[in-house]
């Protein structure tokens, strides 16, 4: 176990929370939190204060009624985060170019192809995505990009960023978009795909899935989405996602999940060369802000819930995919970090732990 020190504390302070026992719990936690936090706090120290933090919201009864993180407005949107954390984390740059590469080889064989991107973000991995296709050999003529995302900057960003790129390819883009969330699609929403895309469509979604609410204990709605979206008959379905899980009520288990995982995470920001007023930004405000929704907001509300990658497998069985046997995949990490290649599965390593997982899969 990472930081046990740490992690004995606050475990027994969720199983006296679960039991009723706030009284007994509060001046614990408040020992755990710090009045001022900088460049300077352990690695330990930090992810107690931050899940301390939020644990006090629950005791006090101050839980917030929260939305998607990615929506709300802070002095920087969480999608500018992303991007910087990126740079930290190489599991986020060598998964979208993992899933880049299942999708290229379907999309190369093809005429026509329509993407439809669930979390387009600001456009770079679509960029990307269209950068490889332009540089292999294929007979495309037309790419239809049908973007989903809940920031309306996000689509009108990546549509002039894929604009911009237009004259530098061999086909034609097409752009269309939702501003919306995919848990709030209509069958008249999935029928309007498939009107453009016909029998050329292809799904990915990147770090999006795991924000998808559903009601407490629905454990089944995550599956019936994937099922929605087996519907459109995609050539090929690209899921990238954290490796933990979050999506649980029982405190005491969500918690030991978050402590390995995100002790693990601040570990790998700590081996990538940025500066530490870079990294340290990465876990207060971007992972702060994930660890705040975890423990912090109502569990009605809350957008961060991660699952372990054994759990999407078993979803994207039950809803008709088959994993893709195509493992001439190229992935690129540095020497801190590993990865395993199966079927329609790549496992993305740190620490003898995996961290990122992409997934392969048709029907």
């Amino acid at each position: 176990m990472i930081y046990q020190k740490g992690y004995d504390a606050l475990l027994k302070i969720c199983k006296q929370i679960t039991t009723h026992r706030q009284k007994i719990a509060k001046p614990k936690i408040e020992e755990l939190i710090y009045k001022h936090i900088d460049i300077h706090i352990s690695n330990e120290d930090l992810l107690s204060h931050l899940i301390s933090e939020s644990l006090l919201k629950r005791i006090d009864r101050q839980l917030l009624e929260s939305k998607n993180i990615y929506i709300q407005h802070f002095d920087i949107p969480q999608i500018t985060l992303f991007y910087s954390m990126a740079k930290a984390i190489p599991f986020v740059s060598a998964g979208h170019h993992a899933a880049n590469q299942y999708l290229a080889e379907v999309m190369g064989n093809l005429e026509a192809a329509s993407l439809f991107e669930i979390g387009i973000g600001k456009g770079l991995q679509v960029k990307n995505l269209l950068n490889l296709l332009k540089e292999g050999k294929n007979r495309l003529e037309t790419v239809n990009i049908i973007a989903l995302d809940p920031d309306k900057r996000n689509l009108e960003e990546s549509k002039v960023l894929l604009d911009h790129i237009q004259k530098e390819l061999h086909f034609t883009l097409h752009y269309y978009s939702f501003h919306k969330m995919i848990e709030e699609f209509t069958d008249r929403d999935y029928e309007y795909i498939k009107e453009i895309g016909r029998d050329t469509v292809v799904i990915n979604s990147a770090f999006t899935l795991h924000h998808t609410s559903h009601p407490i204990n629905d454990h089944a709605c995550r599956t019936n989405l994937l099922k929605k979206l087996a519907q459109l008959k995609p050539l090929v379905f690209t899921l990238i996602e954290p490796n933990s899980n979050h999506d649980i009520e029982d405190l005491s288990k969500r918690f030991h999940h978050s402590w390995e995982h995100f002790g693990k995470v601040f570990k790998l920001i700590d081996e990538s060369n940025i500066d530490e007023s870079h990294k340290f930004s990465i876990k207060e405000k971007f992972f702060g802000r994930e660890i705040r929704d975890i423990f912090g907001v109502s569990d009605y509300f809350r957008s961060e819930r991660h699952e372990l990658y054994d759990s999407w497998l078993l979803r994207l069985s039950k809803a008709g995919f088959k994993p893709i046997d195509y493992h001439d995949i190229k992935v690129e990490l540095p020497q801190y970090c590993s990865y395993s290649i199966s079927d329609g599965l790549i496992r993305m390593n740190y620490d003898n732990t995996t961290v990122v997982a992409v997934f392969g899969y048709t029907l």
